[in-house]
C-alpha cells in the first residue's frame, strides 16, 4: 500500500511526479532502441485558481479528478499520463510522430473542455507538445521543451496548443509548427 501511494498521486490515481518521469525515462530508452517517434504533452489548467477560489477547493479536486478521468479516457495502453503537480499533467506518447500527436492532442482538448462544460467550470487548457521523429537522448530535456511551448500556448492568450516538431537537423528548431489558432 505504501509503495502505491509513492507512485500514485493520491487524487488523480495517476503516476505521481517521481513514478512519471521512472515510467517516461524507461519509455524513452525503449524508443531510442526501436528508432521511433516520441511527443511529450505539458497540460496547464487555465483559471484553475478561480475554481478554487471561487467554488471551493472540493469543487477544485472534483475538477482534477475529472480532468484525470478524461485523460486516462484517451490513452492507449503505451501511453504514460501524470500528474506533476498543481493543476499541471503531463503524457508520454511513445510512437507517435507529429502529425498523429497533433490529432491525438486535438482530440483530447477537446475532451478536456467537454468535462469542462458539463460541470460549467470555467477552465480551458493551455498545451504544449514537443513531438520527434526520432527519440531523443534526455528526458529532462523533452519535458523542458513541451514545457516551454505549454508557456509559450499561455503568454499568447491561453486555450489552444502549440505543436512543434523539434530535434531535427540544424538543431532543436521546429520545422512544422502548428501554432497557436
Amino acid at each position: 500500500r505504501e509503495s502505491r501511494l509513492a507512485r500514485e498521486d493520491a487524487l488523480t490515481e495517476l503516476p505521481s511526479r517521481r513514478e512519471f518521469y521512472s515510467q517516461g525515462r524507461r519509455a524513452l530508452a525503449l524508443a531510442r532502441r526501436q528508432n521511433t517517434p516520441f511527443a511529450a504533452v505539458f497540460i496547464d489548467l487555465d483559471r484553475f485558481k478561480e475554481v478554487n477560489d471561487t467554488l471551493g477547493h472540493e469543487t477544485g479536486d472534483q475538477l482534477l479528478k475529472a480532468v484525470s478521468a478524461a485523460l486516462r479516457a484517451r490513452l492507449r495502453a503505451s501511453d504514460i499520463a501524470g500528474r506533476l503537480g498543481g493543476d499541471e499533467f503531463a503524457l508520454i506518447l511513445p510512437g507517435m510522430g507529429y502529425g498523429p500527436a497533433a490529432h491525438y492532442v486535438e482530440e483530447l482538448r477537446q475532451r478536456l473542455l467537454h468535462a469542462m462544460q458539463q460541470e460549467d467550470w470555467p477552465v480551458t487548457f493551455s498545451i504544449g507538445v514537443a513531438s520527434y521523429r526520432r527519440a531523443p537522448d534526455d528526458f529532462d530535456r523533452l519535458l523542458a521543451r513541451a514545457d516551454a511551448l505549454m508557456y509559450e500556448v499561455k503568454n499568447s492568450g491561453r486555450d489552444d496548443i502549440l505543436i512543434r516538431e523539434c530535434g531535427l537537423e540544424g538543431g532543436d528548431v521546429g520545422e512544422r509548427e502548428k501554432p497557436p489558432s
